[in-house]
């Protein structure tokens, strides 16, 4: 607290991120606006009709004035707390000034009065004897003396005048921050109430919300999504159903105004229907598309120090531009998200719609190095697909939620040193394909999405079916030693199974594969210690299939060797729909849908 001998007190550049924290969280509403108007203009399609349309879109509508006005006041108070702080900052530098100029005028006094008493001390005496001199060296000092005095009152008038300033400063502010009223039922969400709250208590709370503060809350506390994600599926089933109107089969006003007013949680929530969390992911596909243009412009205007940032710049603005073509696609209803996360590299594309005629459910998990830019390019889904368009009474979930092994450098990048990095050209995460604390990890979140999946009323009668390829089914068979239970387990080249882990009785295990890459790599033993679909008998197995090219080539010498490249294209082969693949399609087909 400043007082009137320190008016200057206070910490500008703290004032300055309270500034800042509110210009961001006015910029993420100004996102928000994007999606809420994205949702408005798709509100006719047939997907929107049936999530209760005309509703939905009153909301909506009666949401954006509301989020409108919290921007107005987000900016106010930013801009109140800019002002603030560069006043606060100039009054501390004029203060140590005229501190500075006050301790010199009183030395200046001090020597003048000094000097005075010694001049009287000195004499000069009367009358005859008087000494003109001294007189006149005695009346310069007492001039300075005056001069003085005169400068110590200026600054004190000065230093009254920072005290008014201050004042005047603190009163602007307190003036400009009068908007934080429009705020309203949000100020119960602090950040000490956030942390003492269960995510259940959480998901009860928000449910109470009036719909303007549901639909700003998540823009000015985003931690409350990773608050929420740690909820039991259970219990976030029961949440959700507790919010439906009685008797009806559309979604009540507030399940529609959490799918609009809180759509990074609906989207993220493992317990809430397939269609619910599309339909939210759709909502945050738009406000990522609004980000995305924010990044773009951020490179546009960057300068370039070197021809690396050249480079670097143009793979970035290339890796965004493919992420924007695909979430148009998602804003277009073209592709459906269960959950989408760029940052945390979470993406799941369900395909097929589900209904009271979905009869199979299909969990696709791809293998090592599989990225968020083959879920972009279609590279990823095209297996999956295959099955989904020859049976409109299939569901497909294509997973990737958090890093696979060789997405990026990974847990054990550090470890890989050199050779595995740099001299085989081989990305350091791939050696967390053969980890059993990285697929351990894996394992829970997977098991802890079929959780969620299992309780959607319109998923949980169809026959469940994984396909794992490569790394993959080390990632399905950890999730089944965490709880996760399949009619059908399909590896497809799939790469090992954990130590601790059992087959299920009620699971028919099956591989297909090529010979391939990972096949050789399993004949050392060093893959999964040796626990492979191929060495155990809880998996039935034919005959490798063959591909469309020779494996054995002749080397420089002659020799007849494996081709490591047709090895690796096989490896890949079999998890795609290419007609070189028509057999294996087919087969599993056939064990499908018998």
């Amino acid at each position: 607290m400043w007082t009137h001998a320190h008016p200057g007190l206070g910490d500008p550049a703290g004032i300055l991120h309270e500034a800042r924290t509110r210009q961001n969280k006015a910029a993420a509403l100004r996102a928000m606006q994007t999606s809420l108007a994205g949702a408005r203009a798709d509100a006719g399609s047939a997907e929107w009709s049936a999530l209760s349309r005309d509703a939905y879109v009153a909301r909506l509508e009666s949401i954006a004035p509301d989020v409108d006005l919290l921007i107005r006041g987000l900016d106010a108070q930013a801009d109140a707390l800019g002002r603030y702080s560069v006043e606060v900052e100039q009054i501390q530098e004029l203060a140590v000034a005229l501190e500075s100029q006050r301790l010199a005028a009183q030395t200046d006094l001090m020597a003048s009065q000094r000097e005075l008493s010694m001049a009287h001390l000195g004499g000069g005496g009367e009358g005859f004897f008087a000494d003109p001199t001294g007189e006149k060296n005695r009346a310069r000092i007492e001039g300075l003396i005056t001069d003085e005095q005169s400068r110590l009152a200026g600054l004190a008038v000065q230093a009254e005048e920072l005290i008014h300033r201050r004042y005047a400063a603190d009163a602007a502010c307190a003036q400009g921050l009068a908007s934080e009223g429009v705020l309203g039922a949000t100020a119960q969400f602090t950040a000490a109430a956030i942390s003492i709250a269960t995510p259940e208590t959480l998901l009860a709370k928000l449910a109470l919300l009036p719909e303007r503060d549901l639909a700003v809350l998540l823009a000015t506390h985003p931690d409350l999504v990773k608050q929420a994600l740690g909820a039991d599926p259970a219990a976030v089933q029961t949440w959700w159903a507790s919010l439906a109107a009685p008797g009806s089969t559309e979604l009540s006003a507030a399940q529609l105004a959490l799918i609009g007013g809180a759509p990074a949680i609906v989207g993220t929530l493992n317990g809430l229907p397939a269609l619910v969390r599309v339909a939210a992911n759709r909502l945050n596909a738009g406000t990522r598309l609004a980000e995305i243009d924010a990044e773009v412009d951020t490179f546009a205007r960057s300068p370039m120090s070197s021809i690396e940032a050249y480079y670097e710049r143009t793979d970035k603005l290339a890796e965004l531009e493919k992420e924007r073509v695909y979430l148009q696609r998602t804003v277009d209803g073209k592709n459906q998200l269960y959950l989408y996360d760029r940052a945390e590299s979470r993406i799941v594309e369900m395909l097929g719609t589900p209904s009271a005629d979905t009869r199979h459910r299909v969990t696709y998990v791809p293998g090592t190095m599989s990225n968020m830019a083959m879920f972009y390019d279609g590279s990823v889904q095209d297996f999956s697909a295959w099955f989904v368009k020859r049976h409109p009474d299939t569901v497909a979930f294509v997973y990737k939620d958090g890093l696979f092994p060789g997405d990026t450098d990974g847990p054990l990048g550090d470890d890989a040193g050199y050779w595995a990095e740099k001299a085989l050209g081989t990305p350091a995460g791939v050696l967390d394909a053969n980890s059993a604390d990285f697929a351990e990890k894996a394992g829970q979140t997977l098991a802890d999405f079929e959780t969620g999946v299992v309780l959607d009323p319109l998923l949980a009668g169809a026959e469940k079916t994984a396909f794992a390829h490569s790394w993959g089914l080390a990632d399905v068979t950890s999730a089944e030693s965490h709880g996760a239970t399949y009619d059908s387990v399909v590896s497809l080249s799939g790469a090992w199974m954990p130590e601790d882990w059992a087959p299920n009785p009620a699971t028919t295990y099956s591989d297909y594969s090529y010979w391939d890459a990972l096949q050789v790599a399993q004949g050392t033993g060093v893959v999964g210690d040796g626990n492979n679909p191929r060495s155990s008998e809880a998996f039935e197995a034919g005959e490798y299939y063959q591909g469309p090219d020779p494996v054995m080539t002749r080397d420089w010498y002659g020799r007849t060797v494996p081709d490591p490249g047709v090895l690796l294209d096989n490896h890949n082969l079999v998890a795609t729909d290419r007609g070189a693949n028509r057999q294996v399609l087919e087969d599993i087909e056939k064990e499908m849908y018998k």
